[in-house]
């Protein structure tokens, strides 16, 4: 009999008695979301078909059943996708190596393919077989249905937009939803009776809740929110909260239940200060490199208090002084420009795009200056000049306020100026060209407009107030001045401090300014915390969105790239960016289950592509074991080992100059040593031992295969009989009468 045959209650204490207390619950709570899902698709086509025969196509509740007909089967589509791949991919080889290709202790049979599984099991008082083959025919079937599905939805929205007839199209999808539901039905029910009871006869408690943690881990954040919708959608609330607690279970040790709580599917919203996010794009590949934007060169050197600048590409402090300190040597930066930027004044006022086009070349020109440094010095030109603008024109304390710049000539880039320079952050006087704020009923309005308002109400303090070099905008490409952004980040907003309430382009940018010797330094800008952003095409300050809410401006996305959760905006068109709910920071990549996955145990995202990822719990959340350094919120790059420990590249690379080969943790060589180990055999016949050590053995113990034993003892190296590492340790010695 069908489940949907029985009450709500004989199905959850049948449930209860063939599954238990085990992860697998949650799987069977999906099936009930697919249920009720192609439920709904049945009643909307239903609809659907209603509609058209008694209206036609002209009738506008068509088209809006079409879509959501679309909609909800677009949806069951990429569920059932996912979920098929995960029997396929994880259930059927988790019973392979349990089964051994039967189960029940039934006698082997050789001829069986490699892939196939029939075991014996009972299934309500009944003998019956499972066979592998048949749902992987299950499956296949089901995907040419949706295809064709797919299809046919395509004809019918150009039909309606034709004007054509489409009555035989409704029914034709009408018939096909019905078929694809029974088929449905028949294989969710037969998983339940026959594949699920098998695997809680073989695995473990345990092994159960790592399956699903598998499973889950290459699930996307769009994937989890879609079945979330069909929860709340199909589920009540004791079988939703139900569903969560085991998926939880399965994800221990990740920040799922943080993103849950950020995404808005629990109640309480956990503080962001307990998070400790990674960065946004730091994880492990396949060769355990994380791929990331690199961070600046840290241009500040705390022994000099004075910048570096790069020479033959090596770091060198330069102990200098700027213009505007009294001091009578000049720094190349105040050389190269001809204007002081520490104390804001130059050589003579530069208020043309020809005398500014000009310094920006010589800036340019300058061999001492490197890459960042450059960068960061003509936006802070920038900054000078619109400030120096700004005071020639008395706008800044002009009873109106200044309405937003975006040219060339007046905008600056502020957030990495030179650490020298004496902080402007007291003359935080202007505010944004608007503000646009949410009102009680979550709707966002216009509460202030530098155009229509004759005078700024300085006693109103509910208009944040900035500085000139907070308001200017900042440009991804340096001199070029074309793309809006930071060194960072290619985006065209910039983050407002949720404590301070000062504007950056990103994080990053906090930081880096942190690390400038500032009297009145920022806490570090909670990614997780920013409810606000200013648009750098309009100025306008509005709640965080994609794009910006002023009418008047540029309707294009802020970026590429956005997520809402990490307040990240990246617009370079050469980055793929997924958002991990496991980790619950973005990160490079296509997603999860296309080219990364989520590793439960490690808490880290792993290339697809590595077939030999070692698991350590947690390795991200320690520190590096070279330089003591946190990792989960480095923004350095990572390099992972072969034994699955990970430090920073650049600590890898400074290591193993020192011709070191064995993980500082836990002494295994930390790539595959193979070739270096032929070198020593070649070695140890090349040098054979004097007449007085022929007979010496060496008891050793191997830190790569954990084995001890006996080998001849040689001064190049003691192989280990195991495995042919020469990455041993050597326990004593004994001569061999």
């Amino acid at each position: 009999m069908s489940s949907f045959g029985r009450t709500q209650e004989e199905v959850a204490k049948r449930r209860k008695e063939l599954f238990g207390d085990c992860a697998l619950v949650e799987i069977i709570h999906l099936h009930d979301c697919l249920r009720g899902a192609l439920r709904e698709l049945q009643k909307d086509v239903t609809a659907l078909s209603r509609s058209i025969q008694q209206n036609g196509n002209d009738d506008n509740s068509v088209a809006n059943l079409e879509k959501r007909v679309a909609g909800r089967f677009k949806v069951i589509w990429s569920v059932f996708r996912a979920h098929s791949a995960a029997e396929d991919e994880f259930i059927w080889p988790a019973l392979r190596s349990k089964t051994g290709g039967r189960a029940d202790g039934s006698p082997r049979d050789e001829q069986l393919k490699p892939h196939t599984i029939p075991v014996e099991v009972e299934i309500n008082g009944d003998e019956g077989s499972v066979d592998q083959e048949e749902y992987e025919e299950d499956h296949a079937d089901e995907e040419r249905m949706f295809r064709r599905m797919d299809e046919l939805l395509a004809e019918l929205r150009a039909g309606i937009v034709a004007g054509i007839s489409i009555k035989d199209m409704v029914k034709a999808i009408d018939d096909l939803a019905l078929s694809l539901s029974k088929h449905l039905y028949a294989h969710l029910e037969k998983e339940e009776t026959q594949c699920m009871p098998l695997v809680v006869k073989h695995l473990t408690k345990s092994e159960i809740t790592d399956l699903v943690g598998q499973i889950m881990g290459k699930r996307s954040s769009d994937t989890i929110a879609q079945i979330m919708t069909m929860a709340v959608q199909n589920l009540n609330e004791n079988d939703r909260n139900e569903m969560v607690v085991y998926m939880k279970q399965a994800m221990v040790g990740t920040f799922f239940e943080k993103w849950l709580a950020m995404s808005g599917w629990m109640d309480e919203k956990p503080s962001a200060k307990d998070a400790k996010p990674a960065n946004e794009d730091q994880k492990i590949g396949k060769v355990g490199t994380a791929k990331r934007p690199l961070k600046p060169d840290n241009l500040y050197d705390e022994s000099s208090k004075r910048f570096k600048t790069a020479t033959n590409g090596k770091a060198a402090a330069k102990t200098v002084a700027c213009l505007g300190s009294g001091d009578t040597r000049t720094c190349a930066t105040c050389e190269s420009s001809g204007v002081c930027l520490a104390a804001g004044k130059g050589t003579g006022d530069v208020t043309s795009q020809v005398e500014l086009e000009k310094l920006i070349r010589a800036i340019v020109s300058n061999p001492e200056l490197g890459p960042v440094q450059k960068q960061t010095t003509i936006q802070g030109l920038r900054d000078s000049v619109f400030k120096s603008n700004l005071r020639a024109t008395g706008s800044a304390v002009a009873s109106a306020p200044v309405a937003f710049h975006t040219s060339l000539d007046d905008s600056a880039t502020t957030t990495a100026t030179l650490a020298v320079a004496p902080s402007t952050r007291s003359r935080r006087i202007t505010p944004a060209s608007s503000y646009y704020k949410k009102n009680t009923n979550g709707e966002v309005e216009l509460v202030w407009n530098s155009e229509s308002a004759s005078q700024f109400p300085h006693d109103d303090k509910t208009i944040p107030l900035f500085s000139a070099s907070e308001l200017a905008p900042t440009y991804h490409d340096g001199a070029n001045g074309a793309v809006l952004g930071c060194p960072h980040y290619a985006r065209a907003c910039k983050l407002r401090h949720p404590s301070s309430g000062r504007l950056y382009t990103c994080r990053l940018c906090c930081e880096q300014e942190r690390e400038m010797p500032m009297k009145d330094k920022d806490s570090p800008l909670d990614r997780y915390a920013v409810t606000e952003v200013l648009c750098m095409r309009c100025g306008a300050l509005q709640p965080a969105s994609d794009r910006c809410v002023n009418p008047k401006c540029d309707p294009k996305p802020f970026a590429k790239y956005s997520c809402r959760i990490c307040s990240l905006y990246d617009d370079n068109p050469n980055h793929s960016v997924y958002h991990c709910p496991y980790c619950n920071v973005c990160r490079l990549g296509l997603g999860l289950g296309i080219d990364y996955r989520h590793c439960m145990r490690c808490n880290a995202c792993v290339s697809l592509e590595d077939d030999e990822h070692q698991c350590v719990p947690q390795k991200l959340q320690g520190t590096c074991p070279i330089c003591h350094d946190g990792m989960f919120e480095s923004t350095e790059p990572l390099r992972g080992l072969k034994c699955g420990h990970v430090m920073h590249m650049s600590c890898f690379s400074m290591y193993v100059r020192g011709q070191n080969f064995t993980c500082p943790l836990c002494k295994k060589s930390i790539e595959d040593m193979t070739e270096y180990f032929a070198l020593l055999d070649a070695a140890v016949r090349m040098q054979p031992m004097p007449t007085a050590y022929t007979s010496t053995i060496s008891n050793i113990y191997c830190q790569d295969c954990n084995e001890t034993g006996q080998t001849q003892y040689h001064f190049v190296g003691c192989k280990c009989p195991h495995c042919g590492s020469y990455n041993t340790r050597e326990l004593g010695r004994m001569q061999n009468r």
